[in-house]
């Protein structure tokens, strides 16, 4: 069995698992008044995708069904962050905290809506995965920039050992490849310290225009806006604009 056959069979039974507890719910006659949460902790298992803060990364399955919604079977644009999950349930359960404060928002507001305002901008954050792949980055993504910042981009990019080890990277390293999919393997292993994309013009992600003078306007705005994210946030890594 090829790679990707093995992913579509994992893709069919996560299908079939999420199909047996909407029967066992119903089954139980608790599917009326259940609220159903469906969502992944990462990207596929391939390299450019778990571990990294590429779009195969980030770009992951948030399904939310409520028992009362009317506005069913849409796809709502809002960038969320799963820092916003804990703040989502406890408002769908009516059991919002007043005294704490979230780093999160909850996006009830937005779940039976498409196309909404004052949802354009999402951040994210890797430090390490396994202790022997320490690689901290930091991410603000609006709709159409991106700024991925490697904090430790002197070091190359470390993989967690089930990828370094998988049939895919071992391939590319047996083969000699130049290129893993549409970027260079060196590009991918040795990164500058900030990435720039314009998803629209490049949603592969492989043309840097962190050094290109006409966006420079954009990558410094980026920049602002990710320190003062992490100013809000207290990230320890804060420290890394002054002594980089």
């Amino acid at each position: 069995m090829c790679i990707r056959d093995r992913y579509y069979q994992a893709v069919w039974r996560v299908d079939q698992g999420v199909g047996r507890l909407i029967n066992v719910l119903k089954q139980a006659g608790r599917y009326d008044d259940t609220i159903v949460v469906y969502l992944s902790d990462n990207g596929i298992a391939f390299p450019g995708a778990k571990t990294t803060l590429y779009e195969p990364g980030m770009n992951l399955p948030c399904i939310v069904r409520t028992p009362w919604q009317k506005n069913r079977g849409i796809a709502c644009d809002a960038l969320v962050n799963y820092a916003d999950l804990a703040p989502t349930i406890l408002d769908l359960a009516g059991a919002t905290p007043s005294d704490y404060e979230f780093h999160g928002r909850s996006f009830k507001s937005v779940l039976e809506r498409e196309h909404v305002d004052g949802w354009d901008t999402t951040y994210a954050s890797h430090t390490f995965h396994e202790i022997t792949m320490y690689y901290p980055m930091r991410v603000v993504r609006e709709r159409r920039f991106k700024l991925i910042w490697n904090i430790a981009h002197g070091l190359e990019y470390l993989f967690s050992s089930d990828l370094y080890g998988s049939a895919t990277w071992q391939g590319v390293l047996k083969r000699g490849d130049e290129y893993y999919g549409k970027r260079k393997v060196d590009a991918y292993l040795h990164r500058p310290a900030f990435e720039l994309y314009d998803l629209e013009a490049d949603p592969h992600e492989v043309n840097n225009l962190a050094g290109e003078h006409a966006h420079a306007e954009t990558l410094t705005r980026l920049k602002n806006k990710l320190r003062a994210f992490q100013e809000r946030t207290k990230d320890p890594w804060l420290l890394k604009w002054e002594r980089e």
